[in-house]
This record gives structure tokens, C-alpha cells and sequence, in this order.
């Protein structure tokens, strides 16, 4: 916290104060914490589990231009309180001026995070060591050529370039330099778990510094239903991490959080963070993502306890209330999330 201004200090323990007690209310006196900002809409691939790229999927694509900077800027402006910046897309290297947007964030002292498919960092090794990124996750969809062609469906070369371009920048960042942390993810469903071994391998090899592990989100895709999910109850899922314990692991290891029977309420989220796309349309939460049925930037003035805000905290809160069918099955709705090494 000592990089932080005291204004966003005192949000953070505003925020604090509140989760000790339950969040009592839905119209919450401090700021996000957390600004998500999807800064394109773009993207190279078309991911068999993506809610807005894969065609068999319920969800409209994304459509939302590039964040301009002009905007960028007056969204940092409106949440000066804010600690930290996830960006992210579609694809957030596919933006022009990415680079820039992370600069001037570290400048407001928010500590930022960039999530990428990594199929460009080949190209940009020079200014992502520049950058003061603290976190840098590269979501890796495959084990080889031949799996990320299965769930990308792009031609397995990138895959290739993908790997020595987050090699190359493991071995030239400083110890003291940027990224701060450079991770690895990687989805599991129910069939390639056993894909989870190599994968951690694989990442030790080109040198990233963890790894975490996700369990597939079941969001209605044709071909992922609910069955596909890692469950506490599915003895194939222990199997998997009590082989995992046992490995000599070079690099820390995020499991998935297992689904649970029940209804699970334990998201904070719409309590934390707002995501904002290029368009100033805002969402609930990053799961969800941004869409022109929510609240947008330009049109209401209190965006952080407007309607699409107050409905997603009450959603959780209130147990009268069904949760939407995104919620069930998500991840954020279970808080424990074991972890193997170092």
C-alpha cells in the first residue's frame, strides 16, 4: 500500500470495513477498488469455451470500439480512488496504444495487470519489459500444436511463437524488473485432465513464475455442459491432485476451485470492481463482461451504485433472489483455491 496515494488507502479500508461486516448494504460509500477495462474487442482467435468468439455460443459477440485514450484518461479521472487496473479484451495487445493507457495508469499509482493469449508478445518483448505491468497473465490453450489448433482454431505455428516469445521475455525481464509476475493459465474440463501435469511442465521450461489452473465455466455452449466442470465430489478430480501433490514442482500451482451442489453466494465482485468496455458500457462483474443492456459511462453520473450495480450485489446478497445462470457455475462463487510448490 505504500505506493498508493492516501486517498486510495482510505477507499481500501473503506472496502475493508465493509466485507468484515457482510457488505450491510447495496449502495456502497467507497469506490472500486478494481477497474477492469476492456480496451478492444479484437482478437486473433476463436476459443471453443469463449462466451463472445465461439459461433455455438448463447452470447452475442463483443462489439465496442477501441478504448481511445481521451477516454482511458477521463475513466481514470472519475475513479481516482481505484488501486488497481486488469486490461484485457479480446486480445489487449491488438491495441494500438496499449502501452500508453498502462503508463499513464502507473503514473495514477494503480498497480496494473494485463491478461493476454500471448500470441503477440514475440512482438512486443521490448515494450512489455518496459512497461510497469505487476502482473501478466498469458493464457496458454493447449499442451502442443495439436491442442491449441483444437481449442483456438488457428493454425498451431502461433502456438509455437506463442511459447518463445514468453521464453524470451522470462529470460531478459530483471529480477527487479517488469512484469513483477508472470503467469501462465490453463483450462480444465473433465476431458484434459490429463493435459494439467504437462502443462506445469511445460511452463516451468520456458520460465514464467506460476502457474494457476482454472476449471471450465459452464455458461450454455453447445458441447459444455455442466458435466465438463470440476466438481469436490469427482473422485477423477482428486485422483488428478493428489498426483499433483506428489510431483516435484519447480514453480508455485493455483488449482481450480471445485464446483459445489448448492447455492453459493461467495462472489464480492460487484463489491470490488467494475469493468468498462471502449464504448463506456459497464457489467457486473469481469465474468460477465460489458453489453448495451447495463449502465454506460456517459449517461449515468454514479456508475459504481447505479441500477446494473445495486442489481448484481442484491442478486448475491438476497436470498429471495435467483442468481442468474452465469453465477452458478462460476469459480468466484467458491473462495477456496488450493495451491502446490514452492
Amino acid at each position: 500500500m505504500r505506493d498508493h496515494r492516501p486517498a486510495q488507502i482510505l477507499n481500501t479500508l473503506h472496502f475493508a470495513s465493509h466485507a468484515l461486516r457482510g457488505f450491510p448494504m447495496m449502495r456502497l460509500p467507497y469506490e472500486p477498488l478494481h477497474l477492469v477495462l476492456f480496451v478492444t474487442a479484437r482478437c486473433n482467435l476463436h476459443c471453443i469455451h469463449c462466451l463472445r468468439r465461439n459461433p455455438a455460443s448463447p452470447r452475442q459477440p463483443q462489439r465496442f470500439h477501441d478504448m481511445t485514450l481521451e477516454f482511458f484518461r477521463q475513466i481514470l479521472d472519475r475513479f481516482p480512488r481505484a488501486i488497481a487496473i486488469t486490461v484485457t479484451g479480446g486480445e489487449p495487445l491488438a491495441h494500438p496504444q496499449l502501452f500508453t493507457m498502462i503508463h499513464q495508469a502507473h503514473e495514477q499509482r494503480l498497480k496494473v495487470r494485463l491478461f493476454t493469449n500471448g500470441t503477440m508478445v514475440a512482438g512486443k518483448v521490448e515494450a512489455l519489459l518496459k512497461a510497469p505491468v505487476e502482473f501478466l497473465n498469458v493464457s496458454l490453450y493447449g499442451t502442443d500444436r495439436e491442442n491449441f489448433m483444437k481449442v483456438t482454431g488457428a493454425d498451431g505455428l502461433i502456438f509455437d511463437a506463442t511459447l518463445e516469445g514468453v521464453a524470451e521475455l522470462a529470460r531478459r525481464r530483471h529480477s527487479s524488473g517488469y512484469p513483477r509476475i508472470l503467469q501462465t493459465s490453463f483450462i480444465l474440463t473433465k476431458d484434459n485432465l490429463h493435459q494439467a501435469i504437462d502443462f506445469i511442465r511445460l511452463s516451468e521450461k520456458i520460465g514464467v513464475d506460476q502457474v494457476k489452473l482454472n476449471s471450465m465455466r459452464v455458461h450454455g455452449i453447445l458441447g459444455f455442459a455442466e458435466s465438463k466442470g470440476l466438481g469436490a465430489e469427482d473422485q477423477e478430480v482428486q485422483d488428478l491432485f493428489a498426483d499433483l501433490r506428489q510431483q516435484h514442482l519447480q514453480i508455485p500451482v493455483f488449482l481450480p476451485r471445485l464446483y459445489r451442489h448448492g447455492d453459493n453466494r461467495q462472489c464480492t465482485m460487484p463489491f470490488r470492481l467494475l469493468p468498462i468496455d471502449g464504448d463506456g458500457f459497464i457489467g457486473p462483474c469481469c465474468v460477465e463482461g460489458t453489453a448495451r443492456g447495463f449502465d454506460n459511462f456517459f449517461k449515468e453520473p454514479d456508475l459504481w451504485n447505479g441500477p446494473t450495480m445495486i442489481s448484481a450485489r442484491r442478486a448475491l446478497m438476497e436470498l429471495a433472489c435467483q442468481l442468474p445462470p452465469i453465477c452458478r457455475d462460476c469459480e468466484e462463487m467458491i473462495p477456496e483455491r488450493p495451491s502446490l510448490g514452492c
